[in-house]
């Protein structure tokens, strides 16, 4: 077996014997043997399988490990051949590759393996001439009588009444069974003609034409009627339905009619005749007269679709057809047709003919993206691939190779699909590779993802050059993004002024410093200093920096704090390691210890109306039409900007936010850039909702036609993707950085159940919908919904007059005083009002923020490993959620 996934062109097999044993070996060999194979046998005492020819395998389902064939060398896929010769084979053999030369391989004796002791020969006896049987016509002989069987059972003949009685009943059927079908015939005839007759009385043919018409329809309708009528065997009351005289009336005419009969007999003529056209391969009659058989196909109906025009390949949206009901065998049949029709198409060249086999037919579009790809039909594959809203790497991939790289990079943008794309073509087309990771990093430039640029360049040595400016940029914001970015600079580069910055950190004290310091551990574990003292060095001083201050590692998890410093010790000076004490505990609260922070007693002298602590330790606040401010953790001022801001929107990454400002139906949106701190130009959006949050590129908002993607990097800002219509109402979404939930009213259809509710979650980026689920919202005080598509409700208990904080099906806590819901990206609390003070409890944290005095409207934001709440008076607290302690409680002052 390999650890490949996917169709290898095989040309050997490798069967590890000693593993699977002799005889399951010989099985494996018998079964996968062809004509000119030959079998050899390896010094390590497995069986080299060679073929005549490479066969496609699935390496996954291979009877042996797959060896493909370079250059006259088999060896196993990704495997280097570098300094083999034609006519070797490379073996894998514990871990190393052993190279062995084919003409010194023997052979392995199969005559041993047939037994022929039962095996019996008969002499044949040679003839003087053919012997020709004579052609004697049987006579012609009377069937026999049927038997007696009351006479063979020794029964005596039933009684007079009962055969009496037998025989008014079918003189009764054969009665009825003629004028029950004139009946129903004259029925729809007399209505059709007679509504076609009011409908255009002075055009005689137009009501002939009308009338015929209408008479199909209602034979239609009897038609479809007839599954019910058949099994109502629940009727009561002299054959009338539960639903009335005319009910009873359709399902006495759809028994007598004969349309289903009819509809059945054109079915399997259908079923015949198109056969016959594949058999005699009259490719385009066939295939533009079958019906799809995958999928989920329309509105099932008796009548047979129409032949298909137009060109005979795959569409990238399967037509909303009607559905033949067919029963599973036939089904079956035409599943086996279409599967053979698209091996022959494939073998004859007709590859977009045998795609459409495959995507329309069958409904197996991923197969039929492999057959175009594999015969370089890129732009049908992406077209395909795009469409049937496969594998958005796939599609990225495709359109690359097809040449149409905007709307690869427009795919990858919107899709987030640029990572699975660049490791997708990197197997086929290692150049081609390389330049969409270019295209990454300058996309994540262009949304000032500082950390994110430099890690799509830093598995390319030759791509790192172009993110210098970013390593800078992001180190000027501080926070642990400067710390991530440090560790990668200092490894790469290892001067003497950035190793001593690195030493500098790691033995800093000052508290600010914490969360670069943890950044920056957390990135020298996964990377290695091109200089190896230099590593050792700055190794040494991180695992001193984990002794003296265990929070100063990536969190406060025990487990995983002793994880990178086992990677840290090994790599650190071995003399300083042994001499420094075991990793002691974080002295940090645990998760389960109460905490109680208090806010300032006095309200500020600005309402607040958003916040955020971002990474360089420094807090943004939006004021209105006050401005924008950015106050450090001492409360003073460090810039200010004179935009209207009622709502901060954070990219992901932390390098920039979008100032919105609400004016009615409308949104001002300008982007500040937190590096630069310079202001982009304004853009102007119509929305009822701007999510706190985006990944830098696309804005996610909610409209009159449901949830819009607004791409801002682009030149000009439109709309790149759209969820939901206007027929969906978004009662409450929630957004992190891997998943957007949200709480829909959905409109019933007509002959379908009212108004439900339902939580729906995609995963991003890719937005694949992953889940949806009903809520029940009856009888709730206040519903919240979190990015997990956890859902928050409250809700009142009459008897005892307190009320029941809840989360999905979670054990419910009941509070005295009357809740209020909150949420901040992935966390919730609840506001509970006192005479003497206001109190937020941070669901699943046991933090306690306390405002001592009345407060009014509250807001909250979790980003990154801190939780900003604020109070719409002016004062703030930011909360370190890693040490489980306050950094910063400040009032807003003019």
């Amino acid at each position: 077996m390999s650890a490949f996934r996917g169709q290898l062109p095989a040309r050997a097999l490798l069967v590890d014997v000693p593993l699977v044993g002799e005889v399951e070996a010989r099985r494996r060999v018998v079964e996968t043997w062809q004509s000119g194979a030959a079998l050899f046998d390896l010094p390590t005492g497995a069986w080299l399988l060679e073929f005549d020819q490479a066969v496609a395998v699935r390496a996954e389902l291979a009877a042996g490990l797959v060896l493909v064939e370079t250059g006259g060398v088999l060896h196993p896929h990704g495997t280097s051949v570098e300094g083999a010769q034609p006519g070797d084979v490379l073996v894998p053999t514990a871990g190393t590759t052993t190279r062995l030369s084919r003409a010194a391989l023997p052979r392995v004796d199969r005559s041993s393996w047939l037994d022929l002791t039962d095996l019996r020969i008969e002499p044949l006896a040679a003839l003087d001439r053919a012997v020709v049987a004579a052609a004697t016509p049987a006579p012609w002989q009377p069937p026999p009588p049927a038997p007696d069987l009351r006479a063979v059972a020794a029964v005596g003949p039933p009684p007079r009444r009962t055969r009496r009685l037998r025989s008014a009943a079918t003189r009764s059927r054969r009665r009825r069974r003629l004028p029950d079908t004139l009946v129903a015939k004259i029925v729809a005839a007399i209505v059709g003609y007679g509504l076609a007759a009011l409908v255009a009385a002075p055009h005689p043919t137009l009501v002939l034409a009308l009338g015929t018409g209408l008479f199909w329809v209602i034979n239609s309708m009897l038609a479809r009627s007839t599954a019910g009528a058949a099994g109502g065997g629940g009727q009561s009351g002299r054959g009338r339905s539960s639903g009335g005289w005319w009910d009873a009336l359709l399902a006495r005419l759809v028994r007598a009619s004969s349309a289903v009969r009819l509809a059945r007999n054109a079915q399997h003529r259908y079923v015949r005749r198109l056969t016959a056209a594949f058999e005699r391969r009259d490719w385009d009659r066939a295939l533009r007269a079958a019906i799809a058989v995958g999928g989920p196909g329309g509105r099932p109906t008796l009548r047979l679709p129409r032949p298909r025009t137009g060109d005979l390949v795959p569409h990238p949206q399967l037509p909303g057809a009607a559905g033949v009901p067919f029963d599973v065998g036939a089904q079956q049949h035409l599943r086996t047709l279409y599967r053979r029709a698209a091996t022959e198409l494939d073998r004859a060249g007709r590859v977009a003919e045998s795609a459409f086999v495959l995507a329309d037919l069958l409904d197996l579009p991923a197969e039929a993206v492999a057959l175009l790809e594999r015969h370089r039909r890129y732009q049908l594959a992406a077209t395909l691939a795009e469409g049937r809203e496969l594998d958005p790497g796939m599609a990225v991939r495709l359109w690359w190779r097809a040449g149409d790289r905007d709307r690869a990079l427009l795919v990858a943008r919107t899709r987030g699909a640029f990572a699975a794309a660049v490791e997708r073509l990197a197997r086929v087309d290692a150049a081609a590779a390389r330049q969409l990771r270019a295209e990454w990093v300058r996309a994540r430039q262009a949304a000032d993802d500082h950390l994110g640029a430099v890690e799509a360049a830093w598995p390319d040595d030759t791509l790192r050059p172009l993110v210098v400016t970013n390593i800078q940029a992001g180190m000027a914001l501080g926070g642990p993004t400067a710390g991530h970015l440090l560790a990668h600079l200092v490894t790469w580069r290892p001067s003497s002024t950035s190793v001593s910055t690195a030493i500098a950190l790691l033995d800093g004290r000052d508290k600010e410093l914490a969360s670069a310091q943890r950044g920056f551990v957390a990135a020298l574990a996964g990377l290695r200093c091109t200089d190896r003292a230099t590593d050792r060095r700055l190794c040494t001083a991180a695992l001193r920096l984990l002794v003296r201050d265990p929070a100063g590692g990536p969190g406060p998890d025990a487990g995983e704090r002793w994880r990178f410093a086992g990677r840290l010790r090994d790599r650190a000076d071995r003399l300083a390691a042994a001499d420094l004490p075991p990793l002691p505990a974080s002295g940090i609260a645990g998760p389960d210890t109460p905490v109680d922070i208090s806010a300032a007693g006095e309200p500020g002298q600005l309402p607040i109306h958003d916040a955020v602590l971002l990474s360089g330790r420094a807090i943004l606040t939006a004021h209105g039409d006050f401005g924008v401010r950015l106050i450090g953790l001492d409360g003073q001022t460090r810039a200010s900007w004179d935009v209207p801001a009622h709502q901060l929107v954070v990219a992901d990454h932390g390098a920039n936010v979008l100032l919105v400002a609400r004016r009615g139906s409308a949104c001002t949106v300008r982007g500040l850039d937190l590096s630069t701190r310079r202001l982009r130009p304004t853009v102007a959006i119509r929305a009822h909702r701007v999510l706190p949050s985006y990944d830098g590129a696309l804005l996610t908002v909610v409209d009159d036609d449901g949830i819009a993607f607004v791409d801002l990097s682009a030149d000009v800002p439109r709309v790149a993707w759209r969820e939901l219509d206007s027929d969906v109402a978004v009662l409450d979404i929630a957004r992190s950085p891997t998943s957007l939930a949200a709480l829909l009213r959905i409109t019933g259809q007509p002959g379908s159940d009212a108004d439900h509710t339902e939580v729906w979650r995609w995963d991003l980026p890719g937005l694949m919908l992953r889940t949806r689920r009903p809520a029940e919202l009856d009888g709730l005080a206040s519903v919240v919904l979190l990015a997990s598509s956890a859902l928050i409700t409250t809700s009142r208990d009459e008897a005892t007059d307190t009320y029941r904080v809840k989360e999905n099906y979670a054990a419910a806590r009941t509070v005295a005083a009357e809740p209020t819901l909150l949420t901040g990206g992935t966390m919730s609390a609840v506001r509970i009002d006192r005479p003497t003070d206001t109190t937020v409890e941070i669901g699943g944290s046991h933090l306690r923020v306390v405002f001592p005095a009345a407060a009014g409207a509250i807001g909250m934001r979790h980003h990154a490993d801190t939780l900003t709440v604020w109070e719409e008076n002016g004062r703030l607290v930011v909360v370190d959620l890693t040490r489980r302690q306050a950094v910063a409680r400040l009032r807003t002052r003019l």
